[in-house]
């Protein structure tokens, strides 16, 4: 295995890794139209700033969002709209098979 093709699955892993947790699947949802300063996410999700900023940490860090300073605030979105489409796809693909085998256990 090359070096290239060891570093995309790195960067995928990192990706998914990312995904995987509600709190930041939910900020990918609220961010997803528009940018959003961390002071509108605390107050959305109701939870602590520095558990917010943690979160959109590992989101920079994978790529998934951008920020930027506007005077004393960081605003924040997300840095591709494919993304939206890759969860949205995972979303679709995980509830059909979920209703399938909901409907099969049924029989």
């Amino acid at each position: 295995m090359n070096f290239l093709q060891q570093n995309k699955r790195s960067i995928r892993a990192k990706f998914f890794k990312a995904l995987a947790d509600p709190i930041r699947l939910e900020i990918i949802d609220y961010i997803d139209k528009e940018e959003k300063c961390v002071c509108d996410i605390v107050e959305l999700l109701n939870i602590s700033q520095p558990l917010v900023s943690r979160h959109l940490k590992v989101l920079r860090e994978s790529g998934i969002v951008i920020d930027r300073r506007e005077g004393t605030k960081k605003m924040y979105r997300l840095s591709n709209e494919k993304i939206l489409d890759i969860i949205k796809l995972l979303d679709q693909n995980l509830l059909e098979d979920l209703t399938q085998k909901i409907l099969l256990e049924a029989l």
